[in-house]
């Protein structure tokens, strides 16, 4: 009897086993099943969000061909050296004879490295861009997600956060900008600051400053704009739990540190030399100023919103003429209300790591808000000779004399009111729940996601037509032919107009008109040229417009020769009738400036002489 009992047992103990692998199994399938509708609802999202570019994005790019051919330029050029010379990264092709002209603007190396397969895909630099583009508008929304899912064990507060992260209007005033879309290394940086917080483990740690440095390396404004919310988390776990702190727990952290120091040191070497030789880089307070938020710009959408967008339009006219439209930094209706609530709940209901996540996220709301006003205070209009923190950091944070759009911690802002509307949701639903039934939670779950989306929605991009290499103009295919670096210029270079001149050569629009598209089609041949587009325009090009003012001249052609020039492409559809007389005319009287060919329009001359 006893025996019969004892394999009646283990047989009952095997069942039970079985059983809870079975349901193990379903609830592993389970959870696969809602990763994958998660990540492909939120990968819709983005296509949504930036129709109609996953349609028209293989030749055109959104809103206007500057900023955007500027993107395509730097991927292919980090592409190009990669894959020929790793060690001439740096050393790009524009602006020619600078060196380290890639450092005039972010290099981007990450988002070169996750082109790869898109340019494998597509065989195409313009749309693979633009399919970074949607993949960075995902991988916010997905790291957000993460994050707040982690904070709050709740998916709607999670999606909730993902989608008020990565569609803030702020957000889509940077459309034209791929690096600053490219934000969702920020919540995984701090999802694992978190971990390591908790647990302890020291894999974490390092996962925390991995992300930190692909960010980094991605653009160096979130890099240095997360070095600030890394060093405030560390500050406040400080102040609100010191225990956290044991020498294991710090000796880890900072080895963690010093790896990512040791990372990202060889690509911040460049720009220190660039700052060096050419101190013009460094942002003045005024170059801030100009580009800082008033108040009233919290309360301003960007165009591209379609709700808010057109109800602030009368505000924005302001912003539009002063500092463009950066300054817009309005965060959303309900993630604002969400937020709030968010703060709310935590301070009633918050225990623990959830405290921390009150204290953390409320003071990272604020001290961004703060940053984002700049050097001074700046109300309705009028600045005012109150100093904000924008300027000890300034002077005393090393990377904020390269930045001049204080705005751009609006990222924070969104993190933070993401994170803080999590909890907000979870508390919202445990309520509905409790008071209503599962069925009515889920109903206000999709009701909230609905407004959401409504209230956060973007109007369809613009989109700009560009050609494709083979449709470039012949003079560039005739480059592409020529031996070694042949460096070139191509004229006419920006107007001479003493104001802009004397201001900043950005603000010229025949540079806008001329050199995006000049730097895009260098693509296709990757010579020298004396031309460029890029955040920051150097002393050559400054000197070389000045001496062309009165081209052709022998000021000009001196001042090639001294920069040694071999080509001069002469665009007679971008110069009047008389100037083109003129070169021919210098040409058949000088024999150091002959030329060799023609296409159409444009003339290929060579500079003979030392």
């Amino acid at each position: 009897m006893t025996e019969d009992s004892g394999r009646n047992g283990a047989e009952e103990n095997t069942r039970g086993e079985r059983r809870q692998g079975k349901a193990g199994t379903r609830d592993r399938k389970r959870h696969l099943v809602l990763v994958l509708l998660v990540v492909l609802f939120l990968l819709a999202l983005a296509i949504v969000f930036t129709r109609p570019v996953l349609v028209r994005g293989h030749n055109a790019t959104v809103d206007n061909p500057c900023d955007p051919t500027m993107q395509v330029w730097t991927l292919s050029w980090d592409l190009h050296a990669l894959s020929h010379n790793p060690f001439n990264l740096f050393n790009a092709n524009i602006l020619y004879p600078n060196p380290h002209t890639l450092a005039y603007s972010d290099h981007q190396i990450v988002n070169a490295v996750l082109s790869i397969p898109f340019m494998a895909l597509t065989r195409n630099p313009v749309q693979s861009t633009n399919y970074l583009l949607i993949f960075n508008f995902f991988l916010c929304s997905l790291g957000a997600y993460l994050l707040t899912v982690h904070l709050t064990g709740n998916r709607i507060g999670g999606l909730v956060a993902g989608i008020a992260f990565a569609y803030a209007p702020n957000r889509l005033a940077h459309v034209t900008h791929l690096n600053l879309v490219s934000a969702g290394w920020i919540p995984l940086t701090l999802l694992f600051l978190h971990r390591y917080c908790e647990e302890k483990r020291s894999r974490d740690a390092f996962l925390a400053l991995m992300f930190f440095t692909i960010q980094t390396l991605t653009t160096w404004h979130y890099g240095i704009i997360l070095s600030v919310a890394v060093l405030l988390f560390l500050l406040v776990r400080l102040i609100s739990n010191r225990r956290t702190f044991t020498l294991r727990w710090t000796v880890a952290l900072a080895a963690a540190f010093i790896v990512a120091f040791v990372v990202i040191l060889p690509f911040a070497l460049p720009y220190l030399a660039v700052q060096k030789e050419d101190p013009r880089l460094k942002r003045t307070i005024n170059d801030v100023d100009i580009f800082s938020s008033d108040v009233q710009d919290f309360a301003v959408a960007p165009k591209e919103n379609l709700v808010w967008g057109s109800i602030t339009r009368g505000i924005r006219g302001d912003i539009d003429k002063r500092g463009g439209g950066e300054r817009a930094i309005f965060p959303g209706l309900l993630p604002l209300v969400l937020g709030l609530g968010g703060i709310y709940y935590l301070f009633r209901r918050g225990r623990g790591e959830q405290r921390f996540s009150l204290y953390f996220y409320s003071t990272l709301l604020i001290v961004a808000a703060l940053l984002c006003l700049g050097s001074s205070l700046y109300l309705f209009g009028h600045r005012y000779g109150i100093p904000m923190p924008y300027r000890l950091f300034y002077y005393l944070f090393p990377g904020f004399k390269g930045m001049r759009v204080p705005p751009r911690f609006s990222i924070l802002i969104s993190l933070s009111l993401a994170v803080l509307a999590g909890f907000a949701v979870k508390g919202l639903l445990s309520w509905i729940t409790s008071k209503r039934g599962v069925k009515v939670a889920a109903l206000a779950s999709a009701a909230l996601v609905l407004v959401l989306l409504l209230d956060l929605m973007s109007i369809n991009l613009p989109m700009a037509k560009v050609p494709l290499k083979d449709q470039f103009p012949p003079v560039y295919h005739w480059l592409k032919d020529r031996p070694g670096e042949s460096p070139t210029v191509e004229l006419p270079l920006a107007s001479y107009n003493p104001r802009t001149f004397n201001i900043n050569l950005q603000w010229e629009a025949t540079w806008l008109m001329f050199e995006p598209l000049r730097t895009y089609y260098s693509t296709l041949h990757w010579k020298k040229i004396f031309n460029g587009f890029t955040s920051f325009i150097p002393s050559t090009y400054y000197d070389g417009v000045y001496a062309c003012r009165d081209f052709p001249s022998q000021e000009a052609m001196d001042f090639f020769k001294k920069m040694r020039i071999r080509y001069v492409v002469v665009h007679g559809n971008q110069v009047d009738q008389a100037t083109l007389e003129e070169v021919r005319d210098w040409d058949r009287r000088h024999s150091d400036f002959n030329l060799v060919t023609s296409f159409g329009t444009d003339y290929v001359y060579e500079l003979r002489g030392p």
